[in-house]
This record gives C-alpha cells, sequence and structure tokens, in this order.
C-alpha cells in the first residue's frame, strides 16, 4: 500500500509542474490571470511565444508519458485495473497543480502523453486526428473536442483491455466536456483563439 501510494503520489507530481505557468512567469505574464487562463501551450503561444509553446508542449506530454509508461511496464503490469486511476492522475494534476493554486490547463498535451504511454498506434492517430482538425480550421481546441472522443474507439479496434478503453472514455468525459467547455462556448460564438488570425 505505501509504494502503492508513493507510485500516485509521483504520478500527481509529475503532472502537476506548472510548465506553462513558469514559463509565462519567466517572461512576465501570469497566463492564470491573461488569454483563456489556462497554463497550456496553446495561452503560451497566444501570450508568449512559439519556441515557449514548443518547450511547454514537449514538457506536458512527458510528463503525462513518463510515470504512466514506468508504472505499467514495470510496476502495474499485473494490476491492469489500477492502470486506469493512475492514468487520469497526471491528467487531472495538470490542471489542478498543487504548485499554483490547483489551477492549470486543459490536459491534453497530458493526457497525449499517457495515451503514448498506453498505445502508441492509437496516439499515432489521434495527435494525426488533431493536427489535420487545427490545420484545417486553425482551432487547437476544436482538435481536441474532435480527435479525443475517437480515443476510446480507437483503443477498442486495436484490441485493448476494458481498464484501457475505460480510460479513454474518462479521459473524454474529464478533457472535452469538463475542462473545454469554456473553449465549445467560444468555438460556438465565435470568439475562440484561431492560429490563422
Amino acid at each position: 500500500m505505501i509504494k502503492l501510494s508513493l507510485i500516485f503520489l509521483l504520478a500527481y507530481l509529475s503532472g502537476a509542474i506548472p510548465s506553462g505557468y513558469w514559463m509565462g512567469k519567466a517572461f512576465g505574464i501570469d497566463l492564470t490571470q491573461e488569454g483563456s487562463g489556462s497554463t497550456g501551450a496553446t495561452n503560451v503561444l497566444r501570450l508568449v511565444g512559439k519556441w515557449q509553446a514548443i518547450v511547454v508542449l514537449i514538457v506536458d506530454i512527458g510528463k503525462g508519458f513518463v510515470p504512466v509508461y514506468f508504472a505499467k511496464e514495470y510496476i502495474l503490469s499485473h494490476s491492469p485495473w489500477l492502470i486506469l486511476p493512475l492514468a487520469m492522475v497526471p491528467i487531472f494534476a495538470h490542471s489542478k497543480s498543487v504548485f499554483i493554486g490547483f489551477k492549470g490547463g486543459k490536459s491534453s498535451a497530458t493526457g497525449f502523453g499517457v495515451l503514448i504511454a498506453l498505445n502508441q498506434i492509437v496516439a499515432l492517430i489521434t495527435i494525426s486526428t488533431w493536427v489535420l482538425v487545427v490545420w484545417r480550421s486553425g482551432f487547437s481546441s476544436l482538435g481536441s473536442v474532435v480527435s479525443i472522443p475517437l480515443v476510446p474507439i480507437w483503443l477498442w479496434l486495436f484490441g485493448e483491455t476494458l481498464p484501457v478503453i475505460s480510460f479513454g472514455i474518462v479521459a473524454f468525459v474529464f478533457i472535452v466536456l469538463i475542462k473545454h467547455r469554456s473553449n465549445i462556448t467560444r468555438l460556438l460564438n465565435g470568439e475562440e483563439f484561431n492560429f490563422k488570425n
């Protein structure tokens, strides 16, 4: 139980690393108070710059991938249902970081990192769908809203276990229906940030 608790704690602390917030503060910007209020790469791109957003994106993906991959491969390989809560921990942590008063981002990039750890083929399909939607529309949030709901379907088609498929469903509900609600509203009202403008 102590070992398991430590795994979950480390997964939370990894996911809670506020890379976007710290990047913004390095350039005199508090991302939680400006733009969309998110600490993710999109808001960094909007308010800080391109290379800064790329760095944040890479870190956010990594902090989802690393704890889940190592736990899945080396620690929880005989406890498949523990993968579901563990996979959600860094996603939740990114959006509710203890380091910045339980604020954070939308968790799309961190969720993508988790997905890479669980199924690389589905991760590739998902990022390809996201890129296509963003390239055609100019909306990062629309890419997430379109690509993430398809994740559990892809996981099922590629023969994943029920715990991993369940992760896809829970992640869809949390990231899209909960964390992207304001983005969906702005998309419908024509007020969302567009890369092409």
